[in-house]
């Protein structure tokens, strides 16, 4: 495993992370001890950093880390946690949102805490005002409890680059990947300049990349690499990046994880222009399946709709019949489930891509 440090707080972390998000509900629905064994597997290949969040898995995750770190001597290992809007939205929600995270997870104290899913730079400003999340965080790391503050965001590299300039974070979180890195080079430049810790979420580009392996096919050139393991590697060898956080549900993801520590390619400007020519802008709105969109009062599968339209914009050229397709095999649905939007919009003020939902189940059920 390969350590980077985490920006100027003098902690060594490993760079590839454990992204709690994606533990099996069968497993952690029948025990959470089982689900807690993948933690222990990542953590004997030497991943020390561990991201979780309020809502995860059913609003489990915290709880499966804490099973996993009771045998796990705390001061080897690093955690991370969140706190929205949706969360609190102001000093003693904050301080509420730590006190139920520590008390899940066992731990005497998170190391990075983060203003989670900052998606403008008003959201931003709204969580740094007087009395606002920042302040429950500050009040929490004078007592001991949080020794980092820490964000992610998914607001344009510009708005990123604001925030970082403001000087309250010790760390972002931002989405960076094989697919999206030509359109999201100015958020990660600014916060490495800042010396800031830098973790790259959605490296699979939401598991776009690996359900797609002749798509991108170009990531493997030259080497004996999955595609999966070559995505990765383009994001480890990153000198910007400390970590790269992908979303594990079986041993065999980490270990290709682990993989792509070893024989990294060398990521320099002729390397990106080159790879930056074999991607299209289309690729920059692939929907990399969150699930925050899932909150339609009229009951439409909104994510698994727009995981279904991505089918049409991985196509060469772009084809909405391939969404159809995609629906019945995968989901058991068909391009009448998108009828019946009455675009409230609440769908769109959730979505942490700022993706044109509405548009988009607009052209599915369009085929009706």
């Amino acid at each position: 495993m390969i350590y980077n440090e985490y920006g100027t707080t003098g902690k060594k972390v490993s760079a590839i992370g454990f992204g709690g998000m994606r533990f099996l509900t069968e497993e952690y629905e029948k025990d959470k001890a089982i689900a807690a064994k993948l933690v222990h597997e990542a953590f004997a290949r030497g991943i020390t950093y561990f991201d979780t969040a309020p809502g995860y898995c059913q609003d489990k995750s915290e709880d499966i880390f804490g099973e996993a770190f009771k045998t796990m001597k705390y001061g080897d290992f690093y955690v991370s946690t969140k706190c929205s809007l949706w969360n609190a939205t102001d000093a003693d929600g904050a301080r509420r949102m730590i006190d139920q995270s520590l008390k899940r997870m066992n731990i005497p104290k998170i190391t990075f805490y983060n203003l989670w899913c900052i998606k403008t730079l008003d959201e931003y400003r709204r969580m740094t005002a007087k009395g606002g999340i920042i302040d429950g965080m500050l009040k929490a790391q004078d007592e001991g409890l949080v020794e980092h503050i820490c964000m992610t965001t998914h607001a344009n590299g510009d708005e990123t680059a604001e925030m970082i300039k403001d000087g309250r974070v010790e760390g972002v979180t931002i989405g960076y990947n094989a697919v999206n890195f030509a359109y999201r080079r100015a958020g990660l430049a600014a916060s490495f300049a800042a010396k800031k810790g830098v973790v790259v979420m959605n490296p699979l580009g939401g598991g776009e990349i690996p359900k797609n392996p002749d798509r991108f096919g170009f990531l493997t050139e030259g080497t004996s690499d999955s595609v999966a393991v070559a995505a990765l590697k383009f994001l480890v060898a990153h000198k910007e990046v400390t970590v790269t956080l992908p979303g594990f549900s079986t041993v065999a993801e980490l270990e290709d994880a682990v993989l792509a520590t070893k024989n990294l390619p060398t990521i320099d400007n002729a390397y990106l222009e080159n790879l930056a020519k074999k991607l299209g802008e289309e690729l920059n709105t692939l929907c990399t399946g969150c699930g925050y969109c899932d909150k339609c009062p009229h009951d439409i599968a909104v994510p698994k709709l727009l995981e279904a339209y991505n089918a049409a914009l991985m196509a060469q050229p772009f084809d909405i019949s391939k969404v159809d397709l995609r629906l019945k095999d995968h989901w058991g649905m068909t391009v009448a489930d998108a009828v019946g939007c009455v675009e409230c919009g609440i769908c769109e003020q959730a979505c942490t891509q700022k993706l044109p939902i509405i548009e988009r189940l607009k052209e599915i059920a369009a085929q009706v």
